[in-house]
């Protein structure tokens, strides 16, 4: 009888931790799910892949000098070439100097950056620029590179912003993943699957916890936030200042022709 009773014991303590395993299986998935219905509406990386190249003028905004870093943008997504040249840069590139400024960066790790074709060797400044070329890549590509390997979905309790009932996703990134492991909390709207607004750090600047409100627009079936305002927040989502700059896109061309080999020189 002990026997029985012992293995019973066993049988249900397995069930249980079957079913913990399950339900967390579950949510995980779940929050996937949502992601993949959102990439499903922006277009996947794939798409783009297919768009083969972009153009576009991104104009990022302070509103509290109200100053602008104006670039027009090219990028190849097949091999990740982000190439972007600046005759208005008064707010983090090169704010203190005079002349067109050019940047590239390429996932190989080929990079470089020149002010009137004359290249600037300073580390500090080349690192500056890497990042603003894997930033700015990003911020375009953003929603279809959610589905990348390496990605941690946890599905958080629904919140309510104006008076929409927002499925929220964290997204975390195994270690390893990507330059830095930022984090990500985004809210789905349950109508268009769009990401509405999300939370965000950036890891190894003084930004902090921030605020990503977003506009969008879609050319040749590819949904991209056209317009983000960064905003100092909490993991709430509670705002706790001015609106910090404003970063708009335009002028969207796809399948340019562009080469790598002419936008690395």
């Amino acid at each position: 009888m002990k026997l029985k009773i012992y293995i019973t014991g066993i049988a249900c303590i397995l069930a249980n931790i079957t079913f913990a395993q399950k339900k967390e299986l579950s949510s995980n998935d779940s929050a996937k799910a949502l992601i993949e219905k959102m990439v499903a509406k922006t277009g996947s990386y794939e798409l783009l892949k297919k768009l083969k190249d972009v153009e576009f003028t991104y104009d990022f905004y302070s509103p509290k000098t109200r100053k602008s870093d104006i670039s027009v943008e090219r990028y190849i997504f097949n091999g990740e070439v982000s190439w972007g040249q600046y005759k208005t840069h008064n707010v983090f590139v090169l704010p203190k100097k005079e002349g067109i400024v050019t940047q590239y960066y390429e996932s190989t790790g080929n990079s470089w950056i020149t002010i009137e074709n004359t290249k600037i060797t300073d580390t500090r400044t080349l690192r500056s620029s890497d990042f603003l070329r894997k930033a700015n890549y990003y911020w375009f590509t953003m929603m279809p590179k959610l589905l990348d390997k390496g990605i941690v979905y946890t599905q958080l309790p629904d919140r309510v912003h104006n008076k929409i009932n927002y499925k929220i996703v964290k997204i975390g990134f195994e270690q390893g993943i990507g330059d830095v492991q930022d984090d990500f909390v985004l809210y789905i709207n349950p109508t268009t699957f769009l990401v509405d607004r999300f939370l965000f750090t950036v890891k190894g600047s003084a930004l902090g916890i921030s605020l990503m409100e977003i506009e969008y627009e879609t050319v040749n079936g590819y949904t991209f936030m056209a317009k983000r305002k960064v905003i100092p927040a909490d993991w709430d989502g509670n705002i706790k200042g001015k609106v910090l700059y404003v970063q708009t896109t335009t002028n969207v061309k796809f399948n340019n022709g562009f080469k790598r080999e002419l936008l690395a020189k």
